[in-house]
């Protein structure tokens, strides 16, 4: 049954659908050349100004929540998941803890790091959210004690001010890591303790050093999807464990840079949905199959797909995204997974 929150959420949410929807098409109309970018993984993708009007047309898909029909099932939730994720950072071993997207809870060290934290129900026109697929299992009050935040980059779908601000709320000292550019100076002001991170920069918090690295991505946070901002993956460690984050990626060389600096990692959270239309968003978004050769190129002994199965934000299916990770895996030799929202596996 849904909660109240989230049965105002959807009947609010054609009125504010329609409002981007219309605010879209002028401003990435607008853009031509500039929107286009030359991308690291080789990909064939549209030329730039044609670019221009097909993220335009994608931006007010999203906007009106067609990428919803016909999508089928999102992805699956644990029964008692709130009751679970409250026990999440509790084991004495390394874990990983999928909350939906890209919001997830690492445990290692004896700390929970919460990564691009997305639970919420969207109010804000300032922070919108795409069409849910599933309804949001649980609230900020079921975390447990968090000693981190780590945003891969902010994005309306990764960064989002009511979930951020909720969280301050409950954890007032909590530090949010940042990349450079991830929202406005105004945004950013609200929450009491940002750190925005350099590109190699290695943080030691809390017996923990936590690395940010390249990720083939940008922020967009705007309507426009004009690149605003810098996008990392996330190594984490205690010296004894290794988990790389990446929130949202293209294919390209920084993967085998970060094996070359780091060595192999133990768990990898890799982004494996929205991948489709190939020829709009092969810059940004990897496919599933890229996914698996990113968990090849840092050497991981697990990879957990994550950025799949919660949000309407392309036309490919979830469960077409996680049978091909999964396939792509046994293809490689990778060891590859897709957890229930609120399930937790051990770091092997």
């Amino acid at each position: 049954m849904a909660a109240p929150g989230d049965r105002t959420n959807r009947r609010a949410g054609p009125r504010w659908r329609a409002m981007l929807a219309s605010l879209v098409l002028a401003p990435a109309m607008l853009v031509g050349c500039a929107t286009g970018e030359e991308g690291p993984g080789g990909a064939s993708v549209l030329a730039p100004s044609m670019r221009a009007i097909a993220l335009a047309r994608h931006h007010v898909d999203l906007a009106l929540g067609r990428h919803a029909r016909n999508l089928g099932a999102g992805a699956e939730i644990l029964p008692g998941a709130a009751a679970s994720v409250g026990r999440a950072c509790s084991g004495s071993r390394p874990s990983v803890t999928w909350l939906g997207h890209s919001s997830a809870l690492i445990h290692i060290g004896g700390r929970c790091l919460l990564t691009d934290p997305v639970l919420e129900a969207n109010r804000s026109v300032a922070s919108p959210l795409p069409q849910r697929l599933v309804e949001i299992p649980l609230r900020v009050e079921d975390l447990p004690e968090i000693d981190a935040i780590i945003l891969s980059h902010g994005d309306f779908d990764h960064l989002h001010m009511p979930t951020l601000r909720a969280l301050i709320r409950r954890f007032p000292d909590v530090e949010v890591l940042v990349p450079p550019g991830s929202a406005g100076p105004v945004a950013l002001g609200r929450l009491p303790q940002v750190i925005q991170s350099r590109l190699g920069q290695a943080l030691h918090r809390h017996g923990l050093t936590i690395t940010a690295e390249r990720a083939h991505h940008g922020t967009r946070r705007n309507l426009a999807a004009l690149r605003t901002g810098e996008a990392f993956s996330w190594v984490v460690t205690d010296g004894r464990t290794r988990i790389l984050f990446i929130g949202d990626t293209a294919y390209g060389p920084a993967f085998k840079e970060i094996f070359g600096r780091h060595g192999a990692i133990d768990l990898l959270l890799v982004p494996i949905g929205a991948h489709e239309p190939r020829d709009l968003v092969a810059n940004d978004h990897v496919n599933p199959e890229e996914a698996v050769q990113i968990a090849r190129d840092v050497q991981a002994r697990l990879a957990i797909g994550i950025h799949w199965g919660t949000f309407a934000l392309s036309p490919d299916r979830p469960d077409e995204a996680a049978r091909r990770f999964k396939e792509a895996g046994r293809g490689s030799g990778v060891t590859a997974r897709v957890l229930p929202i609120g399930a937790t596996v051990a770091v092997p």
